[in-house]
């Protein structure tokens, strides 16, 4: 088991999360995901890495792998003027990650980050949700519930929008 995957599956242990961990090929974006929702036990989750352009404010949005993020609605939400796409040294400098691996659970990674959390509120209408746990190589899946308590874990700053 590789070091990164196993600090989230410790993590899920220590806050007594229950999960099923699911391994498939490399997944780095929704088009790579044909035939892995039929396995995943739960509702697979994309994450998009934004930044306030010209801010210094980075966000990482959770919503439905299908569904399509309304940046202009976030923008309102957030009372941003306008939100752009962080670049790979930016994700890597707030999160300790790379693209490909972006998961809610980067935080595992990147303890005292400033990053703002974004959750669709939608996702808490499904039982389980599926996250990469900081790699792209399996997914985990638990109860969407417990979202709340990984977030709070991390004291991390975060919201549930309708995007």
């Amino acid at each position: 088991m590789n070091e990164v995957k196993d600090r989230v599956y410790k993590l899920f242990d220590k806050l007594k999360i229950e999960y099923t961990v699911m391994n498939h090929r490399a997944i780095f974006s929704e088009n790579d995901s044909d035939g892995i929702e039929e396995k995943c036990e739960g509702t697979i989750c994309k994450n998009l890495f934004l930044k306030e352009k010209g801010g210094t404010k980075f966000y990482l949005v959770s919503l439905p792998l299908h569904k399509r993020a309304d940046i202009k609605k976030l923008e309102k939400e957030l009372n941003i003027k306008k939100l752009t796409f962080g670049n790979e040294e930016e994700l890597f400098e707030k999160l300790n990650i790379r693209s490909g691996s972006v998961s809610i659970l980067n935080m595992i990674e990147a303890p005292n980050t400033d990053v703002y959390f974004i959750i669709d509120q939608e996702l808490l209408n499904h039982d389980k949700v599926c996250f990469h746990p900081n790699d792209n190589t399996s997914s985990i899946s638990f109860k969407s519930k417990e979202l709340v308590k990984i977030l709070d874990y991390f004291s991390v700053k975060y919201d549930f929008f309708r995007i």
